[in-house]
């Protein structure tokens, strides 16, 4: 074979270079585990950087924002948990799997209330979408399962973040939220129905937020329940 000769022409390829260089320090999947062991509360880029021992600038190379960073660290959250089976009447579907979300979400404290701004994470999309086919699947038309499901979801967050609200310091006084609250419905003397109201709101203040979220949830199960309309 002659100096030169092309040695494609003989069948005979030469490899690509090989790329040398540090492998990548981080990854998607790095990042969505290291963020629920710092915590979602006051969550930082700086801080979420520091503990995979890179620089901000190599983070924004993978999550552009810090609500990006909140909905790939939730995504992962959400596709690691264990939930309910979906083969269930649909009464039971909806409570098991809103109840589920609710403890989740108390494992991980702050989540719900830094994910209010955050980016939707495409699994809670999925979630949406799953529990909507299942209801549609007994019986529910589209409409009447993605409100059904909406509803519980959004009374799930909704509760979520006030029970976290309720446990926050108030700015220049002592005690928390609840607290403060719960003077606002002190006995004052007042006789007949808004005295017994007045008794109630501190014992649901009082109540085991988890037990007092499941009779909430009963009740918008049973009005979904008697809201529908009769198949035809």
């Amino acid at each position: 074979m002659s100096e030169g000769q092309d040695l494609s022409a003989l069948g005979v390829h030469s490899s690509p270079p090989v790329r040398r260089g540090r492998p990548p320090k981080i990854t998607r999947g790095l990042i969505a585990e290291v963020v629920p062991a710092e915590g979602f509360s006051g969550l930082t880029v700086p801080a979420v950087a520091a503990r995979l021992g890179v620089t901000t600038t190599t983070l924004y190379r993978h999550v552009p924002t810090r609500a990006a960073l909140l909905a790939l660290a939730w995504d992962h959250v959400l596709d690691r948990h264990t939930w309910p089976d979906r083969n269930l009447p649909w009464r039971e579907l909806l409570d098991r799997h809103a109840t589920a979300l609710w403890d989740l979400l108390a494992r991980h404290p702050g989540a719900v209330r830094e994910l209010s701004d955050a980016v939707l994470p495409a699994r809670m999309a999925d979630l949406f979408d799953d529990l909507a086919v299942c209801l549609v699947g007994q019986g529910f038309t589209a409409d009447e399962a993605l409100l059904a499901v909406d509803t519980v979801i959004d009374m799930t967050l909704d509760h979520r973040r006030g029970v976290e609200g309720l446990a926050q310091p108030v700015d220049g006084g002592s005690g928390d939220l609840r607290a403060q609250i719960g003077s606002l419905w002190e006995d004052d003397g007042q006789a007949g129905p808004r005295r017994e109201v007045r008794r109630a709101m501190r014992r649901a203040l009082a109540a085991d937020p988890r037990g007092w979220f499941q009779r909430k949830l009963a009740l918008v199960l049973d009005g979904i329940s008697v809201g529908r309309k009769p198949a035809v």
